[in-house]
């Protein structure tokens, strides 16, 4: 059975400052990884119409009610980690990969369910972040991307998520598709549980190796709540 966790003590309202407006800003999550590197989590709890007043978004008519609503919160959750309206200049590259044009930064997001999940890089090395609820049933697709290869000290499900989560960290970082998620693709884990920090935690290793191009890349992991967040660089 999945535990059941409540994390009171990380939200924290904070303040976004936002087409000259200062607003509050509720985060459940938010880690400054080093001097270059910072991640955001939000749990989405507003209305469409509160969450688009609020934060001033105007919906793209093109997009369904929920691509809209994740598309303002990851908008929301990168100008709040950079300090200014960086979305003005957000776009993606022929791979679909997101960036922010005539700067270096790095960025990538994540959602799922409520959840929205942004890191960034401020000095352009590659970043990716994946959050995923849990779920049993990923154990009925697990042999397609999870291999004797892949090391996870977890139970059944939380190391099927684990995996794939460090996979799509990896996906994220190679940022140019046409990678297998069996034959190029490999993760390592360790939990690092400590008192201080009850949930579930750790980091890892993963290597990217397709024909000629071969890579290591430094992964961490957080269990919150029912979601598993994996971030790498």
């Amino acid at each position: 059975m999945l535990a059941q966790r409540v994390y009171t003590a990380w939200l924290c309202p904070v303040k976004f400052l936002t087409f000259a407006t200062c607003i509050d800003m509720p985060l459940i999550f938010e880690k400054t990884i080093d001097t270059a590197k910072k991640l955001a989590v939000w749990q989405i709890t507003e209305s469409e119409a509160d969450l688009f007043a609020k934060y001033n978004f105007v919906p793209r008519e093109d997009y369904s009610k929920k691509r809209n609503i994740e598309t303002a919160v990851s908008q929301i959750l990168l100008n709040h980690l950079l300090g200014y309206d960086a979305h003005l200049n957000l776009t993606k590259d022929i791979y679909g990969k997101p960036y922010l044009d005539n700067s270096p930064i790095a960025v990538s997001f994540s959602h799922s369910k409520h959840m929205v999940a942004c890191i960034i890089d401020m000095n352009g090395q590659a970043v990716g972040i994946d959050i995923e609820i849990i779920r049993e049933s990923i154990r009925g697709i697990a042999h397609k991307f999870h291999t004797p290869n892949d090391s996870v000290p977890l139970e059944e499900t939380l190391a099927h998520h684990l995996v794939w989560g460090g996979k799509e960290v990896l996906y994220k970082i190679y940022a140019k598709k046409e990678l297998d998620f069996i034959d190029h693709l490999s993760v390592n884990f360790e939990v690092e549980n400590t008192i201080k920090k009850p949930e579930i935690n750790g980091r890892g290793m993963g290597q990217i190796n397709k024909n000629s191009y071969h890579s290591h890349h430094d992964l961490f992991f957080l269990i919150i709540g029912d979601f598993m967040m994996v971030w790498g660089y």
